[in-house]
């Protein structure tokens, strides 16, 4: 192990018998909170396949390819406090036999459901469930181990709804977000279900396993090195100008009522609107030039006013904060194949919190929500602001005090007095995944039929997010918190009425 290497960057270096590199900011602003497993992603898929399909052996086989094609998922993370700073250490398997065995240690078979009924397979009947034992339960993951795939099964017996020769399954895959995101996780099912129905016996499945790889040409370099950005000094300061008055504008007063008066409980409430519904949805919302994306920010605006109980507080405006891939742009600078990386950025959503009068009011403030994040993306700064706010995140994440930058800094002052700055707190985060029937592409397993797909990750005491997604025509929504976190009520109350405002608005 060399940390203290000088060759150790954010781009892979040969160490040995294997390969190392250092995190980048975004990577190391998600490390601390894992060690204790805040932030591990999960993936849940519920479907009906072929028995044979779903062999041990075929899984085992299949998930071994998986993990060769994104060797991130084979990692294991160092961490020397000399150095301060994460770091990713790869060992490539060396045989077919070393591929499968490695990967049967980072999987499961079992008979645990979703939702908590649970599969009599056993003699002794299992007592927890897989999302509620894996958000609430002792971390699943570990430095040593950066992935997992659970396969459980109740091995109905055939009936009219059940064919012989099926099953119902549940798919469970995690991973650290230092890893990767959603979409990594939605792809990696995808070609997961793309292997196990594919015609290839396990034999010829294998054979993947033992071609030569050039694993610098796959293991992926942080995003930080992969981002072009202007470097001449004055570009700097323009660039840092534009990220100080981005934050100017990043103003909210509401929060959640928070009041732990338990141990920390996740639960994950979950909607699903028909086809019908769905369809009708998405017509209103193309007809006002939207996506359903920006109307359910424009729905949770709607939903938290209706639940402020102190008026006065509609003077501030409400935020919210969601995430955007930067993936779209990233340089060809290294032009890996794999998916399974981070490239995010977080930023705010400002909508006022007086409740719209009127159906043309909410459809503005769902068009606002379009041109804020329209701006957001289409904004030549977009990457340079990424980069500034990976610094602050990972300051933040290890407890350091972080002082925002202010245009004093960058620029003479000026004989105005600025004005103080507003209240800077977001009412909830929001995961906009949009829809999965193009992640899902059914026709390369038309024998599996998928019923729900469900992601999320561990929170901390007090976490809250709302995920949306359309899937199998329909649209999701899940709501992500901690029972014991709020004031009795509350969210529930907020979840209640942001389902009325679908029905209210959207059909």
């Amino acid at each position: 192990m060399a940390l203290s290497s000088p060759n150790l960057s954010l781009r892979w270096a040969a160490i040995g018998a294997g390969y190392e590199r250092l995190f980048g900011d975004s990577e190391a602003a998600f490390y601390p909170a894992s060690k204790s497993g805040l932030g591990d992603m999960f993936l849940h898929l519920a479907f009906r396949a072929p028995t044979d399909a779903l062999l041990i052996e075929r899984v085992t086989a299949a998930w071994a390819i998986i993990r060769r094609r994104h060797p991130l998922l084979m990692c294991k993370v160092i961490y020397d406090d000399a150095v301060g700073i994460p770091c990713f250490s790869f060992i490539p398997p060396t045989s077919v036999t070393d591929s499968v065995r490695d990967a049967e240690t980072t999987l499961s078979f079992n008979n645990k459901s979703k939702d908590g009924v649970y599969f009599p397979l056993k003699s002794k009947a299992c007592n927890e469930e897989l999302i509620h034992e894996y958000m609430n339960g002792p971390r699943a993951l570990s430095d040593d181990d950066l992935s997992h795939l659970v396969i459980s099964t109740s091995h109905l017996l055939p009936t009219t709804t059940n064919p012989p020769g099926y099953g119902d399954y549940n798919l469970f895959m995690c991973a650290p977000h230092f890893l990767g995101d959603g979409t990594s996780l939605h792809l990696a099912t995808h070609d997961l279900l793309e292997l196990l129905a594919s015609s290839f016996t396990e034999s010829q499945l294998k054979e993947e396993l033992n071609q030569d790889v050039e694993w610098l040409e796959v293991l992926p370099p942080a995003f930080e090195a992969r981002i072009d950005v202007p470097t001449a000094a004055f570009a700097k300061v323009v660039s840092k100008v534009d990220f100080i008055r981005t934050l100017s504008k990043e103003i909210g007063g509401h929060t959640l009522p928070r009041k732990q008066h338990g141990p920390q409980k996740t639960v994950v409430h979950e909607t699903a609107f028909s086809e019908e519904e769905t369809a009708q949805i998405l017509r209103k919302c193309k007809i006002n030039n939207v996506t359903v994306n920006h109307a359910i920010v424009a729905l949770c605006n709607v939903a938290w006013a209706r639940n402020i109980s102190n008026r006065k507080l509609m003077e501030n405006p409400l935020m919210m904060y969601t995430a955007v891939s930067l993936r779209p742009y990233l340089a060809t600078l290294h032009t890996t194949s794999t998916y399974w990386f981070v490239a995010l950025t977080y930023f705010n959503l400002v909508l006022p919190a007086f409740l719209p009068e009127t159906q043309n009011v909410f459809w503005h403030r769902a068009r606002t929500v379009k041109s804020q994040i329209r701006n957001m993306v289409q904004s030549s700064f977009l990457k340079s602001r990424a980069l500034e706010m990976g610094k602050i995140r990972v300051a933040r994440s290890r407890g350091q005090t972080v002082q925002l930058p202010d245009l004093s800094q960058v620029m003479a002052p000026t004989p105005i007095s600025p004005l103080p700055p507003g209240p800077s707190a977001a009412l909830l985060g929001l995961s906009l995944i949009g829809n999965l029937d193009a992640t899902y592409i059914r026709a390369s397993y038309p024998s599996f039929h998928l019923q729900s797909v469900t992601t999320a990750s561990r929170q901390k005491a007090g976490g809250l997010l709302l995920l949306e997604h359309t899937f199998a025509n329909k649209l999701w929504l899940h709501l992500c918190w901690d029972e014991n976190g709020f004031e009795e009520g509350k969210i529930e109350s907020f979840w209640s009425s942001m389902q009325d405002a679908v029905r209210e608005f959207l059909m």
